[in-house]
Parts: structure tokens; C-alpha cells; sequence
């Protein structure tokens, strides 16, 4: 056999890939994708792979044979404090930002680290915010980590570290936050660790925002050297369901190789010193050209995310808007209030599925505590339907009540034994608490109730999951969580 696979099979396999995954390999990194197939023939039993490239063109893999193969196209090694000019944009102007506005009113803050490989990512935003917030303690602070490969998830929450995640982090951060166990092994902070929740999901494949994953109403996402591996199409597909998970006025960070107003439209760039970030508001660019970041502001990425001539040729763009201009635009006028007892009356009484849309809209939309009302209210109605307890228990879950979301959870499984969404968010809150031995229960019974379905069945309150999709996430979330 040759040194390198014959360039008829490498299209054929990176064709499959781009079809079946929509992650796109070009001819000039045929190389690196060689090399990847490589480890990955060995994990699905191949020893010869150029035999499983082959076997990979003629086969119909499911989607957990899908996401292994794409743990290992994709790089899931990272280290902390990466791009430091947005974590200071962060540190210094973001998150100040967010604690005068919310300070006299709900102390609430969500930020979502999508792809966060082994977790230095979420944990760097975990000490961000607690270096920002002072009083931290006294606010419900989420940070969610989502992850495609399990095993990755798995190593992310156990928190320990070698040297190479601290290349280019400032000094303070080991020092302060990691304790030494080991010769050049540190652990994260217990302090810091609880403050991160750790979960899986395919950004290509699963449904957000959702409550139901924890995804909607987020005030900050971190997607940062993801999307790169993704074509075009998919990209803008993603980039329109992440600026639905955010709050208005929420911030959405890429990596300085993937900034392209072409493929975030719906986006308002931020400029910081040596830093672009995007924004979700009312305020749109005026140039929706692609822009190019200074040199500076480039981490020399391992490939060009955009082709050379669209790079060339989009050298001159219009300058953004700065931070003081769309905090000095003039804001909207406030809405009128509607009281949560109104907006039930005018509900119809006959059907609890349908009513509960405008308290799902409310959570989206980072009302919760009004959604939490109408939920209540809703409950005095119809006390015998599961789906309002399992609502109001994801709205619970979203402002870290987890005790009274667990007892909602209980009394949706007391009045329906078999609602699988709840014995997978109990089994989520359970793992979060530590509880594996609940934890696995609750999973298990969730497997076997699926098992009653067909494998294309679209579940009832599951934002549109099949059974068998929801079997892969149950069966993955219990990988992550050590639970197999």
C-alpha cells in the first residue's frame, strides 16, 4: 500500500463527510484528514485504513457512529485563557455591563461555552465571572458546557490539567485557581468547578434553543474554533439558532479566523482593543461585506477559514460600530406590563398543550419569573397534567431552584410513570447533585420506555426529537456522567 490513501478514495471520503456530517475538508488538508482517519479506523476495530475508509463510503452509520468519527475530525484540544483580548473585553466592559443593568433586579446571568472540548473554555468564563462579580454567591449564575464526544465531557468535568493548558494563560490563573496534585498535573478550584455544568449536544444535529437541554435565554455564548469545520450552509444554520438562544442585547463570540458578517448577518459587530465580538440587537451594520481582523487579532489558525480570493478582495470594509454607540442608541420604548393572571384568562381552558406556548415564549425570552407565574397559575387549572409540572420544573432548573425542580419532576412522574422527559431531566438533575446511583435509575427507565417506540417517532414534548435520537443523548449523557 502507498504512503498516502489514493486521492479517488480521499474525495469520496471527504464528499461523505461533507454529506453525512457537514464537515468540509478541502483537497489541501486531504493530509490532515489522513491522519485523522487513521485514529479513528482504530476505534471502530480497523487495522488497515485504507480498508475503513472504504467501508466508511459504502456505509449507513448511525448517529452515534456519526459523532465518534467526528471527535476525532474536529481538534477538541484547547487551553485557558485562549484569545485573552476577549476575555478582557469580557472581564473589563461585558460583564460589568450585565451586573449594573440586572444589579437592582434579577441577579441573573446565563453564558453557554458550545464545544467546550476538555473544558478549559467554560472554566476560564467560570473565573471570569467570579473575578467581575464580587458577591457571585448571591446570583443564578449558569454556565453551560455542551460537547459532541462524551468521553471528552467526561475528562472536562473531572477538572485536571497538565502544563500545556496553561500556555499563554496569565500566571494568576493557575496560582490562584488550580491546586498541584501530581507532578505537572493541577486541579481546578472546587469553587470554580461547581460553577460549570457539563452536558452533551450536537450543535449540527439537536434542537436550541430549548429549555428542555437548558440552552434558551442565554446572555453570552462562547462558540469558538467550532463552526470552522462546518460548511457554509451550516454555519448560517447554527448562527441563526444561537442568536435565538440569546437574550436581546446578548453577546455571541467566535474565534478571530471565523469573524465573517457574511455568515452572522443577523449579528451586530462589537469592536474592543484587538477584539471583535457580536451582539444581538436592534442596531444592524450598515456593510454586510466580509471584514477582515487586523494581524493582531489572528491566533494563527492551522488552516484559512475562508478562501484566498474571498480574503483578498475584501480588504477594505465599512468601520463597525463601537461599544459607547450602541449603548448611547436610544432605547425602545418599555412595554406595557401584562399580569400573568390576564394573560390566563384569556387562554383557552380545553387544551394545557397548547396553552403553555406564551410560557415557553417567556423563558426563551429570559422572563422567567413571569413564565414561572403563568405556570403557577395554569397548574391551579389543570392540576392533573404532567406537562405543566415538567414546565415549571425546567423553569425552575433555569434559576438553579434544582430541590424544587426535582420535587416538580416527582410529581410529573407520580401522575404519568411513563413521561420519559422526565425521568431524563431527573436523571440530569440527580447527576448534576452527584446522585449517579439515581441518576442511572432514572436514565435506565427513560431507555426503556423509549425502547416502546419506533425509531422515527417524534416525542411529545421534546422539541421534536425522535426516539431514537433521544436514545443516543440519554445513552451519551450517561457516558459523560460516568454512568456506563
Amino acid at each position: 500500500m502507498s504512503e498516502h490513501l489514493p486521492a479517488a478514495l480521499m474525495a469520496k471520503v471527504s464528499q461523505f463527510i461533507e454529506s453525512r456530517m457537514a464537515l468540509h475538508f478541502s483537497p489541501d488538508r486531504w493530509n490532515d484528514l489522513e491522519q485523522k482517519l487513521k485514529f479513528a479506523a482504530k476505534e471502530f476495530g480497523f487495522t488497515d485504513h485504507e480498508a475503513f475508509c472504504n467501508w466508511l463510503v459504502d456505509s449507513t452509520m448511525d448517529t452515534g457512529q456519526a459523532e465518534i468519527l467526528a471527535s476525532h475530525l474536529t481538534v477538541s484540544e484547547t487551553y485557558f485563557w485562549r484569545e485573552p483580548h476577549v476575555f478582557e473585553a469580557l472581564a473589563a466592559k461585558i460583564l460589568p455591563e450585565l451586573v449594573r443593568a440586572r444589579e437592582n433586579g434579577e441577579k441573573r446571568l446565563r453564558i453557554w461555552s458550545a464545544g467546550c472540548a476538555t473544558g478549559e473554555e467554560p472554566y476560564s468564563l467560570a473565573i471570569a465571572v467570579r473575578r467581575a462579580i464580587p458577591d457571585y454567591k448571591n446570583w443564578n449564575i449558569t454556565i453551560l458546557a455542551t460537547d459532541i464526544n462524551p468521553g471528552i465531557l467526561k475528562r472536562a468535568a473531572a477538572g485536571v490539567y497538565g502544563e500545556w493548558s496553561f500556555r499563554n494563560s496569565p500566571l494568576w490563573l493557575k496560582e490562584k485557581y488550580f491546586s498541584c496534585t501530581d507532578k505537572h498535573k493541577y486541579e481546578i478550584s472546587a469553587e470554580i468547578r461547581k460553577m460549570v455544568t457539563f452536558a452533551y449536544l450536537n450543535l449540527a444535529e439537536d434542537t436550541y434553543p430549548s429549555p428542555i437541554n437548558n440552552t434558551n435565554a442565554m446572555d453570552i455564548i462562547f462558540c469558538r474554533n467550532v463552526l470552522m469545520y462546518f460548511t457554509c450552509r451550516r454555519i448560517q444554520q447554527i448562527g441563526e439558532s444561537l442568536f435565538q438562544s440569546l437574550v436581546k442585547d446578548g453577546w455571541f463570540m467566535v474565534s478571530a479566523s471565523e469573524l465573517s458578517l457574511q455568515l452572522f448577518p443577523q449579528f451586530v459587530p462589537v469592536h474592543f482593543p484587538e477584539a471583535i465580538v457580536y451582539r444581538k440587537t436592534d442596531q444592524k451594520p450598515a456593510d454586510k461585506s466580509f471584514f477582515q481582523p487586523s494581524a493582531q487579532q489572528v491566533e494563527s489558525p492551522s488552516f484559512s477559514f475562508f478562501a484566498k480570493e474571498e480574503i483578498a478582495s475584501e480588504r477594505e470594509f465599512a468601520p463597525l460600530p463601537l461599544l459607547s454607540e450602541l449603548l448611547q442608541a436610544e432605547p425602545e420604548p418599555e412595554p406595557v406590563p401584562v399580569l400573568a393572571k390576564d394573560l390566563v384568562e384569556e387562554m383557552p381552558k380545553s387544551a394545557p398543550a397548547d396553552i403553555a406556548g406564551p410560557v415557553r415564549e417567556l423563558a426563551n425570552q429570559g422572563n422567567l419569573k413571569e413564565a414561572l407565574n403563568i405556570c403557577e397559575h395554569l397548574i391551579l387549572e389543570h392540576k392533573l397534567d404532567p406537562n405543566l409540572y415538567f414546565l415549571q420544573a425546567t423553569i425552575l432548573q433555569e434559576q438553579n431552584r434544582d430541590l424544587e425542580a426535582i420535587a416538580s419532576l416527582k410529581r410529573t412522574l407520580f401522575l404519568d410513570p411513563d413521561f420519559y422527559m422526565g425521568h431524563f431531566a431527573l436523571g440530569n438533575l440527580m447527576l448534576h447533585q452527584g446522585k449517579k446511583q439515581i441518576a442511572r435509575k432514572h436514565f435506565e427507565n427513560a431507555l426503556a420506555i423509549l425502547a416502546k417506540f419506533h425509531q422515527n417517532d417524534v416525542l411529545l414534548e421534546s422539541e421534536g426529537l425522535t426516539a431514537g435520537r433521544l436514545r443516543e443523548i440519554v445513552t451519551a449523557t450517561m457516558q459523560a456522567g460516568a454512568l456506563t
